[in-house]
């Protein structure tokens, strides 16, 4: 059966799961989440994350600069540790070049990869060098996170409030920029993206219940919903989309609330709490968009007062 018929991203990362184990009670958090969560020490626990960015798929050198596509590869998986409300500590770089790629190409990627990793006190201690027919950099993130501070996907309760950090939908208004070769404020958020980790662990000290990073769009929600046998309801006039996203949106003829909801790489973070705590997220910058609803709800975006399906964001395997 072809990926594309099998039912998406989603249903083959359920599939792998279900064929195997963790084989460790040290293992606390396996496949599922944005990292894996280990036994480490009596008040904290390791993150483990990995992932991976390839050329024509998740950059171009006609308009990333190598410097940028050495950041992003980073930013990724520390967004992955900020969803947790963790601290990156070391970094393990793969980097797969084709036959005529150049040693200042390297030196760039490894310039960013470093920028990156410096900003949050963490070191490269390792990887790989191979060759390919591709330009593909991986990176695994290690990182811990106080015991009590841990937050998962899977412990949204009916009655939260969904929150998220930022703005929405200004890397993909970029990427459309410079693929039509235009000019706009967007274009930056999408070449140099920042994770939210900082926030992230002013959040989890608050207390949350659920919290994922915003790698392919506000629809991300849908997997806390599915981690928590929930639902949601999301108010489309409660997303914050700036000024410039929807004045870049315009321009390319694009929607700005879809960018919002499908575009993806603005590595914000998405996460439900308690009605009590909304004063506390809102002094720190956190946004109110929506509620968390039982599961026979499905999740919902309200616009121009109806309510419809909220669709699933992007998938890789669905061609």
């Amino acid at each position: 059966m072809k990926l594309r018929d099998y039912g998406g991203e989603l249903a083959l990362i359920e599939r792998i799961k279900s064929k195997i184990a963790a084989n460790s009670k040290d293992v606390k958090v396996g496949i599922g989440d944005d990292c894996a969560v280990l036994s480490y020490s009596s008040s904290e626990y390791m993150l483990v994350t990995t992932d991976s960015i390839a050329e024509n798929e998740h950059f171009s050198l006609d308009y990333f600069s190598p410097k940028q596509v050495g950041m992003k590869a980073v930013e990724a998986n520390i967004s992955d540790i900020a969803a947790k409300g963790g601290k990156p500590l070391y970094f393990i770089v793969s980097l797969f070049l084709p036959e005529n790629s150049t040693v200042e190409l390297v030196d760039g990627i490894y310039e960013g990869i470093d920028f990156s990793a410096s900003k949050c006190n963490a070191g490269i201690i390792g990887g790989n060098l191979s060759k390919s027919n591709q330009l593909i950099i991986s990176v695994c993130a290690i990182g811990t996170v106080d015991k009590k501070n841990l937050v998962l996907r899977n412990a949204a309760k009916n009655g939260d409030l969904v929150f998220c950090t930022g703005d929405f939908g200004g890397s993909a208004a970029g990427l459309e920029l410079l693929r039509r070769n235009m000019k706009g404020n967007s274009i930056k958020r999408h070449l140099e993206p920042k994770a939210r980790l900082e926030l992230g662990q002013k959040i989890t000290k608050i207390g949350v219940n659920a919290m994922i990073d915003a790698s392919d769009g506000l629809a991300d929600i849908r997997h806390i919903c599915n981690a928590s046998n929930a639902g949601a309801l999301i108010y489309a006039d409660k997303i914050p989309i700036s000024p410039s996203t929807k004045e870049d949106a315009k321009a390319l003829g694009k929607d700005a609330l879809e960018l919002a909801l499908y575009g993806g790489e603005d590595y914000e973070l998405i996460f439900t709490a308690p009605k009590n705590s909304l004063e506390k997220l809102k002094k720190i910058g956190a946004n109110a968009i929506g509620k968390i609803k039982g599961r026979k709800y499905g999740i919902k975006l309200f616009k121009d007062g109806k309510q419809a399906d909220l669709m699933n964001g992007f998938d890789h395997f669905k061609f």
